[in-house]
């Protein structure tokens, strides 16, 4: 039997016409369909002609059900029997579930349209030999040892290790976070792809459905999320580019499609790129090169990746206007964007970090003054300053981007932090913001940087 609760995601007649479809795939072409009781959940019962063994029976519906995009959840989705744990110690039993059409419990046999069709245990009985006779028992037993096998692997990958666990949990608390501000809607969704795909296996329409549905049950999506009418189209961006990434946990690693590390950081940055194009407008510019620096600046982003994107915000390659008409490129204008787009097609000239604001802005004294570098200080200098000195342990950056989330939290760890100390130092360099969700990506280098510093100072 399927527990289809009220309010779920499947108590509807489309999503029970897709659920029998998926149980046919094993044999199980018949079901009868009854209203549990007066607030309106759906049991879905499978009629059987001869016994099977329950955990068999158990492996075969619940994996059927998840190797079709369908979620098991309470409150959602249950299976009756449900595949229990072995009890070493004691006997673990199955899940119970209310029995039919008891007295005044508001329970009905139900029609595919969900219309009542009266509450006759005779009529039960006739519908349940009916669907029983019309099961491919074959076809369902040559199912079990797949099934059995599908749910041991599912088993081993809910074994996560030390470091798994707190990458699930930090997604976790961000994705029940959700908006509490402008531009966070690229960082979400990628925390919500990330876990679907991930921790539960969700790949393709199922994956992009996940994304969706949770994205809009998300605190804050109604308030902050400027992107709600493209929700969807930005969903299948992430769910494209995290399956390009990661692989779901427990799995062989897959083939990764080539550069999909950073197609993940190309849409945050075009995302940023287009909300400063958007502030800007009205604003008069004496040059596209002027006007390219601020967008620069808004969107926290180098100018090389800004002329990557000129589609986004170029006069002459969109439909973005600037303020004061009859602004045009020069020649000069024109051969700096050309050499820009070809410094950044060229690895070579790819930076490791990009910076944002002052805080790594480190200028050297001016020759002549009187902190010009000691006599025995060396071409250096005589103190440690930004790049880092290579003798500085653990302080090498970079890292790749999708690292640094997991780099940072092993840091704090390192150093022993409470929560509230941590808050402190973000709150201290970063402006006031306390929170590593209110971060730009860039910013969390700078973070990773600082924390590392601190690591080594602390070991000094």
């Amino acid at each position: 039997m399927l527990d289809l609760d009220a309010g779920g995601r499947y108590c509807t007649p489309s999503a029970i016409a897709e659920i029998r479809g998926a149980l046919e795939t094993v044999g199980l072409n018949r079901t009868v369909l009854v209203r549990s009781s007066h607030r309106g959940g759906l049991h879905l019962y499978i009629p059987i002609p001869e016994t099977i063994k329950t955990f068999d029976l158990a492996c075969i519906i619940t994996q059927c059900l998840k190797a079709q995009g369908f979620i098991v959840e309470k409150g959602h989705l249950e299976v009756f029997p449900n595949p229990k744990t072995f009890g070493v110690d004691q006997f673990v039993e199955y899940n119970g579930h209310r029995l039919p059409l008891q007295p005044q419990s508001g329970s009905w046999l139900m029609t595919d349209d969900l219309e009542p069709q009266g509450d006759s245990l005779s009529t039960f009985f006739e519908q349940w030999e009916w669907a029983a006779q019309g099961q491919d028992l074959e076809m369902l037993l040559l199912s079990a040892p797949h099934a059995r096998e599908s749910r041991k692997q599912e088993s081993n990958r809910r074994s996560l290790s030390p470091q798994a666990q707190e990458w699930k949990d930090d997604l976790d608390i961000e994705i029940r976070e959700g908006w509490t501000g402008f531009g966070q809607t690229n960082r979400l969704l990628k925390s919500i792809a990330t876990r679907s795909h991930v921790f539960e296996g969700l790949s393709g329409t199922a994956l992009i459905d996940r994304i969706v549905e949770l994205a809009i049950a998300s605190p804050g999506f109604q308030e902050h999320c400027r992107h709600q009418n493209e929700i969807r189209s930005k969903a299948k961006h992430w769910a494209k580019s995290v399956e390009g990434y990661y692989w779901p946990i427990g799995t062989r690693r897959s083939q990764r499609i080539p550069g999909g590390e950073n197609t993940l950081r190309q849409l945050d940055a075009r995302d940023r790129i287009a909300q400063a194009v958007a502030a800007l407008k009205g604003i008069e510019f004496p040059s596209i090169r002027s006007f390219a620096a601020a967008i620069a600046n808004a969107a926290h982003s180098s100018l090389q990746t800004l002329y990557r994107n000129t589609d986004l915000w170029h006069p002459e390659k969109t439909s973005v206007t600037l303020a004061g008409q009859g602004i045009e490129s020069t020649d000069g204008e024109r051969e700096g964007i050309s050499n820009a787009i070809a410094e950044a097609e060229n690895p070579c000239n790819q930076p490791v970090l990009q910076t944002s604001g002052g805080d790594m802005k480190c200028g050297g004294p001016e020759a002549g003054s009187e902190n010009s570098f000691p006599p025995d200080g060396g071409v250096r200098g005589g103190d440690f300053s930004f790049p880092q000195t290579p003798d500085i342990k653990n302080t090498a950056i970079p890292i790749p981007f999708e690292e640094c989330y997991a780099a940072i939290q092993s840091t704090v760890r390192q150093l022993g932090w409470p929560m509230e100390r941590l808050k402190g130092f973000l709150s201290g360099k970063f402006g006031g913001r306390s929170r590593m969700a209110e971060l730009l990506d860039e910013e969390l280098f700078v973070l990773l940087y600082w924390l590392r510093l601190e690591n080594v100072d602390g070991q000094g």
